[in-house]
């Protein structure tokens, strides 16, 4: 079914939608098998993953990928060199 904009709506697109949401559910698995917990949120959360999205994955809390996520931006600025500044 159709609407007005030629858009497809009704229940074939909920289960292409729930079908849709399954395959990145398992692409996001193999992705990260076999991997630590940091290195599987660290390459899910780059793959565009939410928080409860990768919590739910990884079989933790959100929180615990909250937390994750913010040390690794605190470990990344860390190693940033400081540049100098221009006219020194």
């Amino acid at each position: 079914m159709q609407n007005e904009n030629n858009q497809l709506v009704g229940p074939s697109t909920d289960t292409a939608v729930r079908q849709l949401e399954r395959i990145a559910n398992l692409l996001g698995l193999l992705v990260t098998h076999g991997k630590p917990q940091m290195e599987q949120i660290a390459v899910l959360s780059g793959a565009g993953y939410s928080s409860a999205e990768i919590a739910q994955l990884v079989g933790t809390t959100r929180n615990t990928v909250s937390v994750a996520l913010s040390q690794m931006k605190a470990a990344r600025k860390q190693k940033k060199p400081k540049k100098a500044k221009k006219g020194s």
